[in-house]
């Protein structure tokens, strides 16, 4: 995972020196276990909830059942470290690889899910914040499948990914195929329960529960193999992030395209596929019922101006222009440039720049807000430099540049060298009809968004 690779590179110094987790002291860790642990700042928070899980679990079930479940704990403990290839005792190796730290956290996650039911009445679902998805009603949820989809935070978000994948496929399919796509999906909900072991009837047991990982990777591989099958604007709806999927079915609704009775699940059901042939035959465009990059774009552009209408005041003209003061630094200008509604930084105004360039101090500054996260990273290019060298580096995207009166959403962004400046380029200065520099003035001139 390039994020946390990227942690690792930049804390693993600092948290091994002097970090410290609420459930044990990262200072001198010598357990193979723990060393990983103390190498991910992730890691370290997921080891927080699970002992915040283990209070509230024996507060639940009482002194007299609490042994049984603290056997099971340290059963657990001496197991999974073994099961992702760590040895206890033998240093893991350094850095830590991103597939043990992987592993560490799906077994992390699942024993948290674990903890938080136990003890609890069949088909009762522990409570789950922040949680992005699943693609279906949970409310409806009875099936031990669906139930345990809906009690785990991170198979929610798997199964929505999962839908995306699914609802695009099954619009690009003609007509006559799309019963074909139904049925081999409705096969593979059947599979995966022969699988996983998972009953077909029956409340949110600690065996169901143990079927989690394995209900994860053949959700994954079924999803990969959709994307596989797609193309287009298809791809690009199915590939998009959960969170701005999500965003875009509300967008068609604050546009009056979809109707407020139609759940936001990013399920792109019937009501919202409609809604897209709607907005698209509104405008003379094809109407594919896909909302492809560009027409996701232009929907987020009419819902923000359509919010801007209803809630504030009538801007100030800006005129046919928009000017930003640069400031001079050696033989460069510097902007000053707002990030993700999250932190306002200095940029280098680079026009050779193909790409908006981020150090990679700063991305982790990012992650460690939340503002970027792993599905925001979306591949890699070949950079080349002005020496005529040739670089490698991970691409991803920024949900929000604002520099002036302009913003800019879902630039892609490129992550440089540590300490390394922070580039203004290409894929920020493109989206302006007209730009300039007046020297004499030291002023950015932007046009009007294109």
């Amino acid at each position: 995972m390039r994020l946390a690779a990227l942690v690792v590179t930049l804390a693993l110094g600092s948290i091994l020196g002097n970090g410290t987790a609420k459930a044990f002291d990262c200072t001198g860790a010598t357990l193979a276990s723990s060393i990983v642990i103390c190498s991910d700042p992730e890691l370290m928070r997921l080891t927080d909830e699970r002992q915040e899980a283990i209070k509230e679990a024996r507060g639940r079930i009482g002194e007299e059942a609490w042994p049984d479940l603290w056997e099971n704990q340290k059963a657990w403990v001496r197991s999974y470290a073994t099961a992702c290839g760590i040895q206890q005792d033998r240093p893991p190796p350094m850095p830590v690889p991103a597939s043990i730290r992987a592993c560490f956290k799906r077994a992390a996650e699942a024993r948290i899910a674990f903890i938080r039911g136990y003890g609890l009445a069949p088909g009762t679902l522990a409570p789950v914040t922040q949680q992005i998805g699943p693609g279906f009603d949970c409310s409806k949820a009875v099936r031990p499948l669906a139930l345990l989809i809906c009690a785990d935070a991170d198979l929610s978000r798997v199964d929505l990914l999962y839908n995306q994948a699914y609802w695009a496929l099954l619009q690009q399919l003609d007509p006559s195929a799309r019963k074909g796509l139904r049925q081999e999906e409705e096969a593979f909900i059947d599979a995966v329960q022969d699988q996983c072991g998972m009953p077909r009837s029956g409340g949110l047991t600690p065996q169901v529960r143990q079927a989690r990982d394995c209900v994860r990777g053949a959700y994954e591989g079924q999803r990969n193999r959709w994307l596989s099958r797609l193309s287009g604007p298809a791809y690009e709806e199915a590939t998009r992030p959960a969170e701005r999927h999500l965003a875009l079915q509300r967008d068609l609704e604050a546009l009056g395209f979809l109707s407020a009775a139609t759940q936001i699940d990013g399920a792109y059901a019937d009501e919202t596929r409609n809604a897209i042939i709607a907005w698209q035959t509104e405008r003379g465009d094809a109407a594919t019922g896909l909302l492809g990059e560009l027409d996701a774009r232009e929907v987020e552009r009419e819902a923000t101006g359509r919010a801007e209408t209803k809630l504030a005041p009538p801007p100030k003209a800006l005129g046919p222009r928009d000017e930003v003061p640069l400031t001079a630094s050696g033989n460069v200008f510097r902007v000053p440039v707002r990030v993700n509604d999250a932190i306002t930084l200095s940029f280098v105004l680079d026009s050779g720049a193909a790409d908006v360039q981020i150090s990679a101090d700063v991305a982790l500054t990012l992650a460690r807000v939340g503002t970027i996260s792993e599905e925001d990273f979306i591949g890699s290019q070949i950079y080349v430099l002005p020496d005529g060298s040739q670089m490698n580096g991970d691409q991803f995207r920024l949900h929000e540049m604002r520099l002036g009166n302009h913003v800019a959403h879902n630039v892609v962004a490129s992550i440089g060298p540590v300490k390394g400046d922070l580039l203004l380029g290409q894929t920020f200065l493109s989206r302006f009809g007209i730009w300039a520099i007046d020297n004499t003035r030291r002023v950015l001139i932007l046009g009007s968004p294109q």
